[in-house]
């Protein structure tokens, strides 16, 4: 994977965070920032997913007697198991 410097100004109160939150792990600022930067894209992601999912469930929501019957099995096989 190839690198990339990338310049940003930030706030001071940002700064000093990330300052305080390197030193803490013990890594690199480089190293934690690209920590932050996957974890936004790792939450932006899931986010659309879950989004995705209720529009779904909007456009075709479960039926009620499907989920009884789903737990009615679940709940005759599970025990039978114990």
């Amino acid at each position: 994977m190839s690198k990339l410097r990338l310049t940003v100004t930030i706030p001071r109160e940002e700064y000093e965070r990330i300052e305080e939150e390197k030193k803490k792990k013990c890594v690199s600022r480089s190293a934690l920032v690209q920590e932050i930067i996957k974890f936004f894209f790792i939450k932006k992601d899931e986010q659309f997913k879950i989004k995705k999912y209720i529009d779904g469930y909007k456009r075709i929501p479960e039926k009620t007697n499907y989920i009884a019957q789903l737990e009615q099995v679940q709940f005759e096989v599970l025990n039978k198991e114990f």
